[in-house]
C-alpha cells in the first residue's frame, strides 16, 4: 500500500461511514493508526513518521460545563483524583436515556458505581474506593479516555 493523500482520505471515509473511532493497519514497515473523537467527521491531529507510522495525536481532554452552584468543602478536605484504569470509552450511565451514576456536587459511598468504561466491547464498572463528593467531572460522556486520565476530582469524606 502506498501512503498518499487519497489513501488517507479513503481510510477517513471508511472510518466515517462505519462510525469507527480508530483504525489500525500494519503492513511490514508501514504502520498506520488513525483515531478520531466521537462526533468528528474525520480524524484530526495526524502526523507522519517515516517509515514507521502515521500516528494520531492524543485527543484533547474536555471538561463538562461548570454549573454555578455552591458546594461546602471542609477546610481539612482531602482532594483526590479518580483516574481511568484502562483505555476505553467513558460512559456516565448504563444506557443513554438513564441519568448519570454521579454528578458534580453529588455524594457517593464506597463501592458505588461512578461510571462505565467500555474496552474491547466489555463494559467495566468503575466503583468508588472511598466515600466522597464529586467536585468535577473531567471527561465528557462518550469520550475516549487513556490509561491514567483523570475522570473525576473528588473530596473524600
Amino acid at each position: 500500500m502506498e501512503l498518499t493523500i487519497e489513501t488517507i482520505q479513503a481510510l477517513a471515509r471508511i472510518m466515517s461511514d462505519e462510525k469507527l473511532t480508530s483504525l489500525a493497519l500494519d503492513q511490514g514497515n508501514l504502520k498506520i493508526e488513525i483515531k478520531r473523537e466521537i462526533g468528528s467527521a474525520y480524524p484530526s491531529g495526524m502526523t507522519y513518521h517515516q517509515p514507521q507510522a502515521l500516528v494520531a495525536e492524543p485527543l484533547p481532554h474536555k471538561t463538562q460545563p461548570v454549573e454555578a452552584e455552591t458546594i461546602e468543602i471542609p477546610h481539612d478536605a482531602h482532594w483526590k483524583e479518580i483516574k481511568s484504569p484502562m483505555v476505553g470509552v467513558f460512559y456516565q450511565s448504563s444506557q443513554p436515556e438513564k441519568p448519570p451514576y454521579v454528578a458534580k456536587g453529588q455524594r457517593f459511598a464506597e463501592g458505588d458505581t461512578l461510571c462505565i468504561i467500555e474496552a474491547m466491547k466489555l463494559m467495566n464498572e468503575i466503583t468508588a474506593e472511598t466515600p466522597g463528593t464529586i467536585m468535577e467531572v473531567c471527561v465528557g460522556n462518550g469520550q475516549v479516555v487513556e490509561f491514567g486520565q483523570v475522570l473525576y476530582r473528588i473530596v473524600e469524606d
